[in-house]
């Protein structure tokens, strides 16, 4: 009878594990890893997930393939650059598409006037981890 009870709840939490994780909203997937040019059309703070500071989002349009885009950067206390409407940009992240949203993409990485911000690990970890007190700032390195 023991074997029961611990069998039901592992049960449960196994069936769970998937609504949950869409529940949830997006995530980071490798396996989903795109790289976009794209204009800057909006700077917008969300709040994104739930019990979190608001997000930076950028809403992009990508001119090649005349399609728009929102962009995920940072914790609004994470990500210390002012960013405008009409910058060009360069994005590596996660893409996020669900039926009737904006697709969405997780960034890991953006380029932005000549600079590097690694956002993100290339597991897709956030480098905010720990929160505010652990304040390790993005990563930047100037590329040619």
């Amino acid at each position: 009878m023991s074997s029961l009870f611990v069998t039901l709840p592992l049960l449960a939490a196994v069936a769970a594990g998937p609504a949950a994780r869409q529940a949830a909203g997006p995530f980071y997937n490798v396996d989903k890893e795109v790289r976009i040019e794209a204009t800057v059309r909006q700077v917008v703070l969300e709040p994104r997930y739930k019990g979190t500071a608001p997000f930076l989002v950028l809403r992009v349009e990508d001119p090649g393939a005349a399609k728009a885009y929102d962009v995920e950067i940072a914790p609004s206390w994470f990500f210390g650059q002012d960013v405008h409407g009409g910058e060009k940009v360069k994005i590596v992240g996660s893409l996020f598409e669900a039926p009737g949203r904006t697709p969405t993409i997780i960034a890991r990485e953006l380029r932005l006037r000549g600079e590097t911000y690694q956002l993100r690990d290339k597991n897709g970890f956030p480098r905010w981890q720990g929160g505010p007190k652990a304040r390790r700032g993005a990563r930047r390195s100037g590329l040619s």
